[in-house]
């Protein structure tokens, strides 16, 4: 089975994801990587930015790239939808409807050279999207309205875990857990915040909350033990707080992501 896994995972375009689950990996998270040689010729890899759901619950997706460049967004099973990106590097794809999230391997092909995006690009039914990062937290795509807002955590076996959302732009940014501050940090420049707790959480239910200066946002999750895979990278499951999703990073761990539902609302 292990065999038929790494099949799977070379098939989805991941190897330029760096190895680690959340544990050995919180905070920063991995580097995507260029396969183009020298640093100098470094180029940024392609990225997903928005997502919409269409007539007949077919998904949207649109992103960025350089001008000109194929994408190849590749399923597990080989499987591979491609577009072009126009001059000004956007480029869009059009997903048919399903019943259950999807993950993707995000890849631009340009001149001979192929750059891999991080991670996993996940689609859920619903018209959602989020990219998956190994040892990091999920970045969710698109505007959520108000914030802040709690949008995914991130978790493995031991309690290594990274609480992901929306905050105002450069704003000092603190997480609750369970009524205890538990971290520190400030929103990006686009207001996305990943923060990992200063100490692994128990495997149960908690509550989570975001604290933006005077305002306050809440949502509940809970973490459990995700079962071995055994029909492929990953394992999709719909709970009262969201889609959960068992993955299997580079490196061989299980790493598990939660995309919450809009829960709690600004205060």
């Amino acid at each position: 089975m292990k065999q038929s896994l790494a099949a799977a995972l070379a098939l989805f375009g991941l190897a330029a994801c760096q190895p680690g689950g959340v544990a050995s990996g919180v905070g920063a998270g991995p580097k995507p990587v260029a396969a183009v040689g020298p640093a100098s010729l470094y180029r940024q890899p392609p990225a997903a930015t928005a997502v919409s759901l269409m007539t007949g619950s077919a998904v949207h997706l649109v992103g960025r790239a350089d001008p000109g460049a194929k994408i190849r967004l590749a399923s597990p099973g080989g499987q591979a939808v491609m577009a072009q990106a126009g001059k000004d590097g956007g480029w869009s794809l059009d997903l048919p409807p399903a019943a259950t999230p999807r993950l993707f391997g995000l890849a631009m092909v340009d001149g001979g050279h192929v750059i891999q995006s991080e991670g996993y690009i996940a689609v859920t039914p619903e018209g959602a999207a989020a990219q998956l990062r190994a040892g990091a937290g999920a970045l969710v795509l698109g505007s959520r309205g108000q914030t802040p807002v709690i949008l995914s955590v991130d978790f493995d076996a031991k309690g290594g875990a990274v609480v992901s959302g929306l905050a105002s732009p450069h704003d000092a940014v603190e997480v609750w857990v369970d009524g205890e501050r538990r971290a520190r940090g400030q929103a990006a420049a686009d207001g996305v915040f990943s923060l990992a707790p200063n100490e692994p959480l128990t495997l149960a239910e908690h509550g989570f909350e975001v604290v933006d200066g005077p305002r306050r946002a809440a949502a509940r999750a809970a973490l459990s033990l995700a079962a071995p895979l055994s029909r492929g990278p990953y394992r999709s499951d719909r709970t009262p707080s969201g889609w959960r999703i068992d993955w299997m990073t580079p490196g061989g761990g299980l790493q598990t992501t939660l995309l919450l539902n809009h829960t709690g609302a600004p205060a």
